[in-house]
């Protein structure tokens, strides 16, 4: 009989692509995970990992024991989730995260409004962003995170996760108040002389912006970056760039700040709440879902159309 454990380790180690991450990510030590996965060899008969250097790839037999894992561990999700619905109620602890302006518009009012109604629930809240929140997720550290999509980059696959979008919103074009191109209209194609603002390394943020550049025939200058809005748009109003910006960044008036919607292409933000496959049905996730849709929801009536939301 395969160990459930090893089969975890051994998917942890091919989203991370070194024993050394997996370790990390787990609160293991290498050596630890490294003889476990000796063990798994050993109990299914072949190897399962190629080692070179410091990293490490599945081997064929790696991947279909990987692919099992996610049904497997899909179905132990189920198992829990139906226990935790037949013991009724929605109690126990529930771990959530989300990207910074997720948090404050979205997260942090359907989580007060969810602990209102269900006194016996225990809440966390962290805020990270995507590249670490799916992996924080996936390895059992939370149970619900939000996080964001845009649709010029691939939608994301992941057979582990399910997501549930909560809703959609324009990106708009932030500039300098004293830009020539301040009063509009504005193309991407017409800031291709320009400083761009962007997120960091690895982030979605990033890679859209220099895909939305590229689309329209240029490669960004890209050398400010953050992932926090209130510092882009503290960098665009000091006119050290222009960024690209959606609604839910815009918690204040931001002075010396002027928005646009680009005329030559639309640029679309998803907001998305994530899940383990097969946990959403413990009365936790689902009433947390719930909260999260009428919270999108309420957003989205405030703010005209600017936000389209997927109503409960």
């Amino acid at each position: 009989m395969l160990n459930v454990h090893r089969m975890r380790l051994l998917r942890e180690i091919a989203a991370r692509g070194s024993i050394a991450g997996a370790a990390h990510a787990l609160f293991m030590t290498a050596s630890a995970v490294s003889q476990q996965m000796t063990t798994l060899e050993r109990e299914v008969g072949t190897p399962l990992l190629e080692r070179s250097g410091r990293s490490v790839r599945l081997t064929p037999a790696g991947e279909r024991l990987v692919a099992h894992t996610e049904r497997v561990l899909a179905v132990l999700e189920e198992a829990q989730a139906d226990v935790d619905e037949v013991a009724g109620g929605v109690s126990g602890r529930l771990n959530t995260c989300a990207f910074p302006t997720a948090a404050r518009a979205l997260l942090v009012p359907a989580l007060a409004r969810l602990k209102q109604i269900n006194q016996r629930l225990e809440i966390t809240l962290t805020d990270l962003e995507p590249e670490d929140s799916i992996p924080a997720l996936k390895a059992g550290q939370l149970d619900l995170v939000l996080t964001y999509e845009f649709d010029h980059l691939p939608e994301p696959e992941d057979a582990g996760v399910e997501r549930h979008q909560l809703m959609r919103e324009p990106m708009f074009v932030a500039l300098p108040a004293s830009h020539p191109l301040a009063a509009g209209p504005v193309r991407i194609a017409d800031l291709r002389d320009e400083q761009w603002i962007v997120g960091r390394d690895g982030s979605q943020f990033l890679e859209v912006q220099v895909r939305v550049a590229n689309e329209a025939g240029f490669q960004p200058k890209v050398d400010l970056q953050s992932n926090d809005y209130q510092v882009i748009l503290a960098a665009v109003a000091a006119g050290l760039g222009v960024a690209l910006t959606p609604p839910l960044a815009f918690i204040a008036p931001t002075p010396g700040v002027v928005t646009h919607m680009p005329a030559d292409t639309e640029i679309m933000r998803r907001i998305v709440a994530v899940i383990r496959r097969g946990s959403g049905r413990s009365p936790a996730i689902a009433a947390a879902l719930h909260a999260l849709r009428e919270t999108a929801g309420a957003w989205a009536d405030a703010h005209g159309e600017t936000a389209q939301a997927e109503r409960p």
